[in-house]
């Protein structure tokens, strides 16, 4: 900041204060003075250990008994909007939502029901399935270990098929499990959605 823009902002800051005209000349001359005696190309340097402006003025007009002014609102904040606050449910939308709970029962009740029955089933379902190949593959592999020295030749095909089956049954179980897990947990997302706006809308919203 150099010299005129804090003899600028000062001057402003005491005419919104209130000062007289005098007063203002005589103090702008006491600081024009103290930029000159700190000498050439050292105003910025003055300006910044004189502090704001703005603080310089409150202090003098509290020295002439003149009570400053509130710092103007930055035009930013005076015009940001307010946060609008949400409106919480009255007492009739809740009672009302109730109704429609009760009216639509015959309607998302089974197919709440439906839904649940077969997302177990599909989970039960892949268990079995992991479970038969599993017991598949080491039946094969004990089988074939057992007839290793009556039948070399079957007891290889057995003991090949044992661990090929089970190691596709390891490397298809995470991303088998990994597709349908999280689309079990949509499906349920979904459903509730669903029921919920059977609450909202009356039973207009469909799946």
């Amino acid at each position: 900041m150099n010299k005129l823009e804090f003899l600028t902002r000062l001057r402003n800051s005491l005419e919104r204060g209130g000062m007289p005209v005098e007063d203002i000349n005589d103090a702008l001359t006491y600081y024009e003075e103290v930029f000159m005696d700190a000498g050439f190309g050292k105003e910025e340097e003055t300006a910044a250990s004189m502090g704001a402006p703005e603080d310089v003025a409150v202090n003098i007009l509290r020295e002439s008994g003149i009570t400053p002014p509130p710092p103007p609102v930055p035009q930013n904040i005076a015009q940001a909007p307010q946060p609008q606050q949400k409106k919480k449910p009255s007492g009739g939308a809740i009672a009302a939502s109730i109704i429609i709970g009760v009216l639509t029962f015959p309607i998302w009740l089974p197919v709440l029901i439906v839904a649940v029955v077969m997302l177990f089933v599909i989970i039960v379902v892949l268990f079995s399935l992991i479970f038969a190949f599993i017991a598949a593959g080491i039946g094969l592999i004990v089988g074939g270990i057992a007839a290793l020295f009556e039948a070399p030749s079957v007891a290889l095909m057995a003991l090949g098929a044992g661990l090929i089956i089970t190691g596709l049954v390891i490397l298809l179980c995470k991303p088998v499990f990994g597709a349908v897990i999280p689309a079990c947990g949509r499906g349920i997302k979904k459903l509730f959605t669903w029921v919920g706006g059977l609450f909202k809308k009356g039973g207009k919203e469909n799946v």
